[in-house]
């Protein structure tokens, strides 16, 4: 029984053995696996545009991918087809990229369109689903506005200036590198010719200038001797390739010069109204005269008010009781005016200035001391002048000035560089004896000195006239006018 029992054991091992060996023969013996018989993914293509300018549906330049994805695989390839034109179908291409960038031709109303499909196809062979895509384009036409640092032109004389920026969403590179501008008297229907042309006068016809910097799009318009006088409009136009064109329109009033003296306000507020104005109107009559206020600050460029300037013979500029800043820059104006190196008439100049020296502002040296004659160190520092001290002529033709309350001022001045006085104040005990000498410090000057030329180029007073009294300081403005400048008056 026991030996049965062995007999048994080894016919089962015997029989695990033959199993196990069948077993590893069957896994070692199969044939490979078959990728085919594994049902394939199709691939998914996509579609979308993108643009660096500031409109993706401009014709110009317009970049556009697609890619393809594949849960089981990889896309190896695509179809693209493109169309341009209603109607026509356009061939697929065979292609390994991502993306195509193009431009586009528009029709007569700036538009265009491109038609794109697209397919992917994956490592297997399987192609994508087709994607359809019709993309409207159109042309951008371009934009024209005034510098950010431009202050809106509202009046001028007889030159003025302009500071444009021009734009195209498309690029500006697709704009053109011209403009062509005109004013509301030009016939706008003649053919434009260049700045340089002698024919170039936007008074009579369109004229072109070239846009200083393409990239930047920014060009200046200048225009010079504008004879016609009102409310006068100028156009500027500029196109680009797909012939789009944009007309910029700006209107403002040319004032016209009238008399021979022009008033420069160079005083905050209107407190001068009832003083200066008014003397202008009872010397040259109401609307009789010409204003520059510079409460509205400098013009654009300083070459307007030289030619501003030379519209008249002479200028009457004041100031408040501080140094100008409006004179600090505009000196170069007012010397060219004074002494022109074109050929022109000289200019002749009253201004009216306690802070022409002494001031925390210096003006330039040049102007203070070679035009107007006068020491950048004053004889006396600023000071107020009590109501019962006189300001004394020095020349017969002039009057003497009396305050009217103690609320004016001046600085004391000396001539220099040929110049001569004209006004001395009364000596004035009030001030601090210590601090004499000078006594009775001179308030105005003129230069050159009457021994040099009897009609002075410029006359400059310290005092605030504006707190004199109103007939004598009338008497004063005719006097140096007349008398010392050499203007006649009506």
């Amino acid at each position: 029984m026991k030996h049965l029992l062995e007999i048994r054991k080894i016919v089962l091992f015997i029989t695990v053995l033959v199993v196990f060996g069948l077993w590893i023969f069957a896994g070692c013996t199969n044939d490979p696996f078959d990728p085919s018989s594994v049902e394939n993914s199709a691939p998914v293509v996509s579609f979308y545009v993108t643009s660096d300018s500031l409109n993706s549906t401009s014709y110009f330049q317009r970049t556009f991918h697609w890619s393809g994805t594949d849960e089981d695989g990889f896309v190896e390839e695509y179809f693209v087809s493109i169309s341009t034109e209603e109607g026509v179908e356009a061939p697929w291409v065979a292609t390994l990229n991502t993306d195509t960038t193009m431009t586009f031709a528009t029709d007569l109303n700036g538009e265009a369109f491109a038609y794109f499909q697209l397919v992917c196809r994956d490592n297997r062979g399987a192609l994508s689903d087709t994607v359809r895509q019709h993309i409207p384009l159109r042309n951008f036409p371009p934009i024209i506005n005034f510098e950010s640092d431009y202050d809106s032109l509202q009046w001028s004389y007889g030159s003025t200036n302009f500071r444009f920026f021009a734009l195209d969403l498309d690029g500006n590179v697709t704009m053109d590198d011209s403009v062509v501008f005109w004013l509301d008297t030009a016939d706008s229907a003649l053919a434009p010719v260049d700045i340089n042309d002698p024919l170039a006068n936007p008074n009579i016809r369109p004229v072109r200038k070239q846009i200083d910097s393409l990239e930047e799009g920014l060009f200046e318009i200048e225009l010079h001797g504008i004879q016609n006088t009102g409310q006068r409009t100028i156009t500027v136009s500029v196109g680009d390739e797909a012939n789009a064109e944009t007309r910029f329109y700006w209107n403002w009033e040319v004032l016209p010069a009238v008399g021979p003296v022009l008033l420069v306000d160079d005083f905050p507020g209107n407190i001068d109204v009832p003083t200066y104005h008014a003397h202008m109107d009872s010397i040259f009559g109401v609307d009789g005269w010409s204003l520059y206020d510079l409460g509205e600050g400098l013009p654009d460029r300083i070459w307007i008010l030289t030619e501003t300037f030379q519209q008249f013979e002479a200028l009457f500029w004041y100031c408040g009781s501080s140094t100008s800043a409006n004179l600090s820059l505009a000196s170069g104006a007012v010397e060219l005016f004074l002494h022109p190196e074109d050929g022109l008439d000289p200019g002749r100049l009253l201004l009216v200035s306690k802070g022409i020296i002494g001031g925390t502002l210096s003006l330039p040296q040049g102007l203070v001391q070679d035009v107007l004659g006068i020491n950048r160190t004053p004889t006396q520092p600023p000071f107020y002048i009590p109501q019962d001290k006189t300001a004394f002529s020095l020349h017969p033709a002039l009057p003497d000035l009396v305050p009217t309350n103690n609320v004016s001022g001046a600085v004391g001045m000396a001539a220099m560089n040929g110049a001569e006085e004209l006004y001395q104040m009364e000596y004035y005990q009030f001030w601090d004896p210590s601090r004499r000498p000078p006594y009775e410090p001179f308030v105005s000057i003129r230069i050159p000195h009457t021994n040099i030329d009897p009609v002075a180029s410029a006359v400059t007073t310290s005092l605030q006239l504006e707190y004199f009294e109103f007939q004598q300081v009338n008497d004063f403005i005719r006097g140096v006018f007349t008398s010392e400048l050499g203007v006649e008056l009506p």
